[in-house]
């Protein structure tokens, strides 16, 4: 089995190394779309500062519904569901988070607003519509709107990630009980994101939000703010954004190029194990799967620093100033949002099917319009053919296993090597000879899978479970019984 040296700007593409090894051998898989179904999962942030976002998201739906009914064939057989980016953070010491799950994921389906009462039938989580049979009263952008209107009371740690797997059933666990019946395997999947900051999900255990020990740029986390989300999420020119201002001056401000998630280097879940696993949820992902983020641009990426809230010395002057994240665009209503690396990066592993929108343009109507175009495009196809989703990417190990006589080393053609150039991940992984590519950059790990190069499912998966790792068997022994079944020139 020959090798492949992995290579690529953002390191979302350490995805690959967990897909099969020889890329001309993976199962190809079709789907159908029937009765035109589609499933439109809107994750909207609840957060502080996101008021006239969600009334222009409001605003603009009945545009967004107007299109798919102009679409050919008419409006789609429809499931609408909305869920909060609030999933909890820490032990509850964090303002507006609670250390419960906040929202869970679970839908989001009472009325809000100026909304007194519901127009969901009783007992119904989401709205559906087929034809002229609806499980609502009214007009569907007008029962969206009743459901929609999250307020401003939701976690500042946002979880936009995690809530989505959640609402989904894609993190390994099944979807909460009311989420049920939701998603349909025979639908169009598209997959809506409205926030004004990036997602700032870890798993279970990692200590990111603490706020009683971690309380100055001293403590190992900095102060209690969402710089943590990109000083632990993010790396710019390979590097974090820093937290110590230069020379200690609440003035400074320090611009930041080529920035992307850090992936199995920062504290939380990689992008390449979120994109996976939403494209698990479909036989072929490329032909069933629409995502969209109307979120902040991700240039420009600048810190400055403002006074500390609380008296800190701990960087050695007599006042430490605390960092911040610049935001990358302000509207005209002077709302406002910073840079979305990791969402902007989820969206971009989708191709065509993926769109990114600036929360900051004065109306949301032609990104709404973008994204019915495109689901237009994929119902009219029918479904199609595509390749089988690999197993799920995850960060493991934290030895210098796979260097030059490691696993990913100069071994039977490994995939990319588990340690890193740095940092806990231990010394660079070497290519050796007709072996894998060298590691990189360590911390917090590298993405293992069977064998060596990606860990399937292990304790590093955020709940993997045993399913994966039978599908990933399972895989295997299909490879080796068509590699028997080839003649020997062509193994």
């Amino acid at each position: 089995m020959r090798a492949r040296v992995l290579v690529g700007a953002f390191l979302l593409t350490a995805a690959a190394a967990c897909a099969p090894p020889d890329e001309g051998e993976s199962e190809k898989t079709s789907a159908v779309i029937t009765g035109r179904a589609l499933d439109v999962l809107f994750m909207i942030d609840n957060s502080s500062s996101m008021r006239l976002a969600q009334t222009n998201l409001l605003t603009n739906l009945p545009g967004f519904m107007d299109a798919l009914r102009t679409l050919s064939g008419g409006m789609p057989n429809l499931h609408v569901a909305v869920i909060s980016s609030d999933t909890g953070a820490g032990d509850g010491s964090v303002a507006s988070c609670d250390s419960t799950g906040g929202d869970m994921g679970i839908f989001q389906y009472t009325p809000r607003g100026t909304c007194s009462a519901s127009p969901l039938n009783p007992g119904a989580t989401y709205l559906s519509q087929s034809g002229t049979t609806t499980n609502f009263t009214g007009d569907i952008s007008a029962a969206f709107t009743c459901i929609a209107a999250l307020g401003e009371s939701g976690c500042g740690f946002e979880h936009q990630f995690e809530s989505v797997l959640r609402a989904l059933g894609a993190d390994g666990r099944p979807a909460p009980a009311e989420n049920q019946g939701f998603l349909r395997r025979d639908a169009l999947l598209a997959i809506v994101m409205v926030t004004n900051e990036d997602d700032c999900s870890a798993r279970p255990g990692i200590m990111l939000y603490d706020t009683g020990s971690n309380t100055n740029v001293g403590s190992a986390l900095g102060p209690p703010s969402n710089f943590r989300c990109n000083e632990f999420g993010h790396l710019c020119n390979g590097a974090k954004p820093p937290r110590l201002a230069p020379g200690n001056s609440v003035t400074a401000t320090v611009p930041l190029q080529n920035c992307t998630s850090a992936e199995c280097d920062g504290s939380l879940v990689p992008v390449a194990e979120f994109v996976a696993r939403i494209k698990a949820l479909k036989a072929a992902p490329d032909s069933e799967i629409v995502v969209a983020a109307i979120a902040g641009p991700s240039t420009p990426y600048t810190v400055n620093w403002k006074a500390p809230s609380t008296a800190d010395t701990t960087c050695g002057a007599s006042s430490c100033p605390w960092p911040l994240i610049a935001h990358s665009c302000t509207a005209a209503d002077s709302s406002f949002a910073d840079p979305s690396i990791r969402i902007n990066q989820w969206v971009g592993a989708f191709g065509a099917n993926g769109i990114s929108s600036s929360i900051c343009e004065t109306s949301f109507a032609p990104a709404m319009q973008q994204v019915a175009t495109r689901i237009g495009a994929l119902l009219s196809a029918g479904g199609g053919t595509g390749p089988a989703q690999g197993p799920i990417p995850t960060c493991g190990g934290s030895s210098g296993a796979g260097g030059s006589t490691g696993a990913g080393g100069s071994g039977a053609g490994g995939a990319t090597g588990a340690g890193g150039t740095t940092g806990a991940g231990g010394a660079a992984g070497a290519t050796g000879a007709g072996g894998g590519s060298a590691g990189s950059s360590g911390g917090g790990g590298r993405f293992m899978s069977g064998g060596g190069g990606c860990q399937v499912g292990g304790a590093g998966a955020n709940a993997s479970g045993l399913a994966f790792l039978l599908t990933a068997w399972f895989a295997g022994r299909r490879r080796q019984a068509r590699r028997r079944a080839r003649p020997p020139g062509r193994r």
